[in-house]
């Protein structure tokens, strides 16, 4: 392994002898290349921060805002929200709420309605419904027209 051009020379002088032992010197960019990215410094954040972090989260403001905005990752900012009982916006419906979608749905009601129901858009609810009609019909036909004719 070679040595960088900034130590092979203090190591031949330290080797002959006229060189004493010294502190380590401070090692700037110039003497070596960064392997990769630095890692980001480790922010505790206080319970105050964290309840402001909630309200702005609840008035509409973005994990990704929130994350630049506290300086930390925006894996901790949703972790400290859900520990904070705070329900995630963009999640995924549950099976019990896919049923009542299910259920709405038989009952007459349609996508946009549903939607309004329960707290999704038109196009969650339809994409829901139809992957459980797909795993319900085992790859049968979703169109009911196109099933008769099979």
């Amino acid at each position: 392994m070679a040595l960088s051009t900034a130590d092979s020379n203090k190591w031949l002088l330290l080797k002959e002898g006229h060189l004493e032992k010294q502190a380590p010197e401070v090692i700037t960019s110039s003497d070596y290349r960064l392997n990769g990215s630095i890692r980001q410094r480790q922010r505790r954040l206080t319970g105050a921060q964290v309840a402001e972090m909630a309200t702005k989260y609840e008035a509409g403001a973005t994990v990704y805002e929130l994350a630049a905005e506290f300086g930390c990752h925006r894996a901790t900012v949703a972790e400290r929200l859900k520990k904070a009982g705070i329900a995630m916006r963009l999640q995924p419906p549950e099976a019990v709420v896919t049923d009542s979608m299910e259920s709405l749905h038989q009952s007459g009601l349609s996508y946009p309605e549903i939607g309004k129901q329960l707290g999704y858009s038109a196009n969650t609810v339809r994409k829901y419904l139809r992957e459980r009609q797909t795993v319900t019909n085992q790859g049968q036909s979703l169109c009911p027209a196109v099933r008769h004719i099979q």
